[in-house]
């Protein structure tokens, strides 16, 4: 495991996107219409979509914990479920389909506890011979960075793992045909590692400190990967410029960080939350009691295209579909107010707003459902169209779908 150094940067640059002008996109107002819910009561964490089927995965407590993967069809019916239990701890916080269907999960497992071989011990002052055994350990720490390849109907396929010196929590997981790319913390610092599709790892690379967070990763089809985050430290020889930047990096198929491009403003608290393979992103800004979704479609050198910032409590994820000419992006937020640009949206709770945006950066239209709570997860396809998780005040789980 190796730290960046300001000699692994070759080029850092400084993006304040609220000061783009020729890149952002004037809103056009929309009459909200509402989004249809499909299933709820639920308990997921996460969503995929294969084929025509909405999977959702959760982590359950037992003996031990555990995976459990759900499939619904595209009316909210439960189609099946299926629980990956290897005999031992595990958990999964990250997800990705391949163009095959099937389901590729990250997460964290326990490894495989060694047997006692210990002698049970008679104490010297012990007259009744009473013999104590050494205490048994209940589980061990969960150190292993696993990865479960899953077909689209539940079954484990393969199981992978790179076992580390502390327990990794996974936040986001790419995957192309020339592996996968996961990113996360590890011993409280920011680290992306990669695989081979055959579960071959290479060493973690660790990104700047505890002070920085490492949220989304997307794999280029050079190797090369992306990763989007928040640092409120110096990265790269860089200073921090507002309270805490937005920041996106470039990582070589070699493992050497190349590019890091900074998003801030003053006095503002920025984090890039989810990231598509397109590289549309959303992420939060915070100045003040002020809180906006900052929504940006980036080209591969890290430049805006277009840009918008709308009102809401600070959470939101995104997803797209179609060529860069012609795609159409797919923005849920959580919101608890009005939304310039979208009429008719006047929620009194934190609810799920999703936002229609074409390729120029347009708003062509909005679905809302008030009162439902955070959106949590966004996947999208031409086969399944757009299904959004939510999870509401009682933690209880929704799934919403727009058909295309």
């Amino acid at each position: 495991m190796k730290k960046i150094s300001a000699a692994l940067i070759s080029s850092v640059a400084v993006l304040s996107l609220i000061t783009s002008t020729s890149a952002t996109a004037a809103p056009k107002p929309v009459l909200v219409k509402k989004l249809e819910r499909i299933a709820a009561g639920l308990t997921a964490e996460g969503l995929l979509l294969s084929g025509k089927t909405i999977v959702t995965y959760s982590n359950t407590e037992g003996a031990n914990s555990n995976v459990v993967l759900t499939g619904y069809d595209l009316a909210g019916i439960q189609l099946w479920q299926k629980v990956l239990d290897s005999g031992l701890d595990e958990i999964a916080t990250a997800g990705v389909t391949d163009n095959a269907g099937n389901i590729w999960l990250a997460g964290s497992s326990a490894l495989a506890q060694a047997p006692d071989t210990s002698t049970p011990v008679v104490a010297t002052d012990n007259p009744d011979g009473v013999v104590v055994e050494p205490p048994t350990k209940i589980r061990t720490d969960m150190l292993a960075v696993t990865v479960w390849k899953v077909s689209s109907t539940g079954d484990q396929i393969a199981r992978f793992t790179s076992v580390q010196t502390t327990a990794p929590l996974i936040n986001g997981v790419s995957l192309n045909s020339t592996g996968l790319s996961l990113v996360g913390t590890l011993s409280e610092q920011p680290f992306l590692i990669n695989s081979s599709l055959a579960g071959v790892f290479a060493k973690p690379l660790v990104i700047g400190t505890s002070k920085t967070t490492l949220n989304a990763v997307v794999r280029a089809t050079d190797g090369s990967v992306n990763i989007f985050g928040a640092s409120s430290e110096t990265l790269g020889g860089k200073k921090l410029a507002g309270a805490r930047d937005g920041v996106l990096i470039k990582v070589s198929k070699a493992l050497k960080v190349t590019s890091v491009v900074r998003s801030s403003a003053a006095k503002a608290d920025r984090s890039w939350l989810s990231a598509d393979s397109s590289l549309a992103l959303t992420g939060s800004i915070r100045v003040g009691k002020t809180v906006e979704s900052a929504i940006t479609k980036f080209t591969s050198t890290f430049a805006p295209t277009w840009t918008q910032r709308v009102a809401s409590t600070g959470t939101s994820v995104i997803s797209s579909i179609g060529t860069a000419k012609n795609q159409t992006t797919y923005v849920a937020i959580a919101s608890s107010d009005v939304v310039a640009g979208v009429n008719g949206w006047r929620p009194a709770s934190p609810s799920t707003l999703l936002l229609v945006i074409d390729s120029k950066g347009a708003t062509t239209s909005a679905l809302g459902a008030v009162g439902s709570g955070t959106p949590i997860a966004i996947r999208s396809t031409k086969d399944a169209g757009v299904v959004v998780l939510v999870k509401s005040e009682d933690q209880s789980v929704s799934i919403f779908r727009l058909p295309l």
